[in-house]
């Protein structure tokens, strides 16, 4: 039973990989729709600059030089909005091979909102969410098949601890799962992760299980291995949500600024020229808000593949 339970589980981490593997590429192409329309929009900004340096220069007011450098910077958008489409053909073509489509049974990917994250992380992330980890499971399973019950039962440890407890380690033990200083108290019902020790099974049954001891140790370096991941994951995410929470602030200083140039615009005391001076400064803002934006997204794709399929509301 143990066995089988284990191959299954192995069917259910296949199946994790592809979900998160469709879930990055079509969140990527999410971002690359809006990061084509942010760019078309300065884009359109750089034309009117041009015309507007074109028709300077024609009155005498300026140089050819204003003209050069307006045409530079549409050029560069253009180059940028070229990259882009290119980008986004890739993730479609990597998205249709995955999901096994043609050209033709490949469905339409229309431009939506990127879904809003939580701004924080749960105030834990629980050492047994791992227990339903696809992978941990099949390991697991095939440890206990090459175990007695009695003796599976000798050798697991139950270890409790919040994983943010091991964020900036650089290293990792299995001793380390066990230090009391990143213990807690509370569990999660229903959920819980064993640590097998080999070597105090062998001492109590003094004699050596040659082929348990190998599946122990690849199971306890694959539990260690996904609290490092989680670890990882879970600070990087912690890291773009403050990152987020500035650049959003510097997108509503500029968008500010903006609105003042486009009312002054309006009333006849500015511009359009500065108008729209002010608002690619907003574009470049909200271009570096997108990007850490996608970032977050993705991140949290690979926390949650991490924690084998979720962590919000535990």
């Amino acid at each position: 039973m143990a066995r089988k339970n284990a191959r299954l589980a192995e069917t259910a981490g296949i199946e994790l990989d592809i979900a998160s593997s469709v879930a990055q590429l079509y969140f990527a192409m999410q971002a690359t729709f809006q990061k084509i329309a942010l760019l078309q929009e300065l884009e359109g900004i750089a034309r009117f600059s041009v015309e507007a340096h074109e028709h300077r220069t024609r009155r005498g007011l300026e140089d050819s030089v204003d003209v050069a450098n307006a045409q530079a910077e549409q050029l560069a958008a253009r180059q940028q909005i070229i990259s882009a489409e290119g980008m986004l053909t890739q993730y479609r073509e990597t998205l249709r091979a995955l999901i096994g489509a043609d050209a033709q049974s490949m469905p339409a990917i229309h431009p939506v909102a990127l879904p809003a994250l939580q701004e924080t992380l749960p105030p834990s992330l629980s050492f047994e969410l791992l227990a339903r980890r696809p992978d941990l499971q099949a390991l697991r399973g095939y440890v206990t098949a090459s175990l007695s019950q009695v003796d599976a039962a000798k050798a697991a440890f139950y270890p409790h601890f919040d994983i943010k407890a091991f964020w900036g380690y650089n290293a990792l033990s299995v001793g380390d799962l066990f230090k009391s200083s990143f213990q807690q108290i509370n569990l999660l019902p229903g959920l819980y992760l064993p640590i097998f020790d080999g070597g105090r099974l062998n001492a109590n049954l003094q004699s050596v299980r040659t082929a348990s001891n190998i599946l122990i140790k690849q199971y306890n370096q694959a539990v260690l291995d996904a609290v490092r991941d989680v670890a990882i994951s879970s600070s990087q995410l912690n890291d773009l949500n403050q990152q987020r929470a500035l650049q959003q602030l510097k997108v509503t200083a500029a968008q500010t600024t903006t609105d003042s140039a486009r009312a002054h615009y309006q009333r006849g005391l500015l511009s359009r020229y500065a108008a729209e001076e002010a608002r690619r400064v907003v574009l470049a803002q909200q271009l570096l808000l997108l990007d850490i934006e996608a970032q977050r997204l993705s991140t949290d794709i690979t926390l949650i593949k991490a924690l084998g399929g979720g962590y919000r509301g535990q």
